[in-house]
């Protein structure tokens, strides 16, 4: 039997005055619609985080949640492929975010210079990752970055030997290798007056310096915390850190990996309890397809130190994150 001779005889088995009932073809709609619910409870679980800071997790990927929002109600409001459009706009709106910070550190803006009784340092934070073995490419990158000030996060035993191989380009350092569950190192061109560092507390592990008359006493932290989804112990280490660093007067510098966003609870802590300032806010992790999503690798800095260049990141030489550097100036010591 022909097709339309199919058709004829559904038709003619149909009640008089009903007409055969057509498949409804699925528009898309409904998945766009659940697709902006998922994004906006997304941003607002992150904002929950400002009441109870176990959501706070959610902040950590505010700009996707965000995305996700805006793709699905462009979805839906479009004529047809509604679905189809709204996931091609978000692969596009993730490419976009990881090509942002390449973008930005290839055309680095001035953002002032130092004035008088000040002095200009380049900074960089570089978490060369506990497994990556590859201790060349690391030592090619912190050449490469240049930094006068450094410092280096999950410095695994395969890396520590390049330390004295940098001995030329940094002569002073300062490591927390004799200590357990530690393994932060700050390099600088300028001389340390003084070191110390911890592990095991309260807070998270860190390295502290102090430089000399050369960069206005300024005193360095290195810091690590500890990572996502445990957001209350990563609130209980961030709140004993501000308080500590609170703690010891003159120009300050942090930095490290501190595995939260700009728009989470923690880094707001850390910077109204400490009086510090965040200075970046690029991408930084993770580095595996080279589009970075998110900044949890940072540089603050205490009033009076501003930045004089923008943000920018380096190359990852075999770790899972990207390093961030920026250059600031500081207030020398009359």
């Amino acid at each position: 039997m022909s097709r339309s001779a199919d058709r004829q005889a559904q038709v003619q088995d149909q009640p008089d005055g009903e007409q055969p009932k057509k498949k409804r073809r699925p528009t898309g709609s409904l998945e766009c619609k659940i697709g902006i619910l998922l994004g906006l409870g997304g941003l607002v679980g992150s904002r929950l985080g400002q009441l109870w800071v176990a959501f706070d997790v959610f902040s950590q990927f505010t700009l996707q949640f965000a995305l996700v929002a805006l793709a699905f109600l462009i979805g839906l409001l479009m004529p047809r492929a509604k679905l189809f459009s709204a996931l091609v706009l978000i692969v596009v709106g993730l490419i976009a975010i990881g090509v942002w910070p390449h973008v930005a550190s290839r055309t680095p803006s001035t953002l002032g210079s130092a004035g008088p009784g000040e002095r200009d340092l380049r900074v960089a934070s570089f978490n060369t990752l506990w497994v990556n073995d590859d201790a060349d490419a690391v030592r090619a990158e912190i050449l490469r970055l240049d930094a006068d000030i450094i410092t280096l996060i999950e410095m695994g035993p395969s890396k520590r030997r390049i330390i004295e191989g940098l001995k030329d380009h940094y002569p002073y350092h300062a490591d927390c290798y004799r200590i357990d569950y530690c393994n932060l190192v700050i390099l600088s061109k300028v001389p340390i007056i003084e070191s110390d560092a911890r592990a095991m507390w309260k807070g998270p592990p860190f390295i502290r310096v102090k430089l000399g008359q050369e960069a206005g006493g300024l005193t360095i932290f290195g810091v690590h915390t500890i990572r996502f989804p445990h957001s209350r112990a990563q609130f209980r280490q961030v709140t004993e850190m501000a308080d500590l660093i609170e703690t010891y007067p003159g120009p300050k510098l942090v930095m490290g990996d501190f595995n939260a966003t700009p728009y989470s609870r923690i880094l707001e802590v850390l910077e109204s309890r400490a009086n510090l300032r965040r200075l970046t806010n690029l991408p930084s992790w993770p580095s595996q397809a080279g589009l970075p999503q998110i900044a949890i690798d940072h540089i603050f800095v205490s009033p009076g130190l501003k930045a004089t260049e923008s943000q920018q990141i380096g190359q990852p030489a075999g770790s899972d994150h990207f390093p961030v550097t920026l250059r600031i100036s500081i207030p020398l010591v009359p």
